[in-house]
């Protein structure tokens, strides 16, 4: 089964109503929204430990950016939730993420945490 696949799927189908489509780029999915602003999402299991981003870009519109990863960056060690964080609008504005994640190891629902934000800030 193809990396990305079932992600694709519940944008595309589950968020429908914000999202246009999706196209697999190889290393990351890039989901296209219906304010011409996009979702990069990646990761990877060639680490022992589950490493992912999800980016929403919406420099172009609003000069924002949103971005959700688990990437231990020392620079953020001071959030309660690291080596996860959140990129607030501002690369420098990191919080802990302002949505509710049962399990980090769960991508799946992790993913759609991050897509029900989209859809209520969209």
């Amino acid at each position: 089964m193809e990396k990305f696949s079932e992600f694709a799927r519940i944008a595309e189908i589950e968020f429908s109503n914000i999202v246009l489509s999706s196209h697999n780029l190889g290393h990351k999915l890039r989901i296209y929204l219906i304010d011409k602003s996009f979702i990069d999402f990646y990761f990877t299991t060639k680490t022992k430990k589950l490493r992912f981003a999800i980016h929403w870009e919406r420099f172009h519109l609003d000069k924002k950016i949103y971005r959700l990863d688990n990437t231990p960056d020392k620079k953020w060690q001071k959030i309660k939730s690291f080596p996860l964080h959140f990129h607030n609008g501002y690369y420098n504005k990191v919080i802990k993420p302002p949505f509710k994640i049962a399990n980090i190891n769960n991508l799946k629902n992790t993913f759609r945490q991050f897509l029900k934000f989209v859809e209520k800030n969209i």
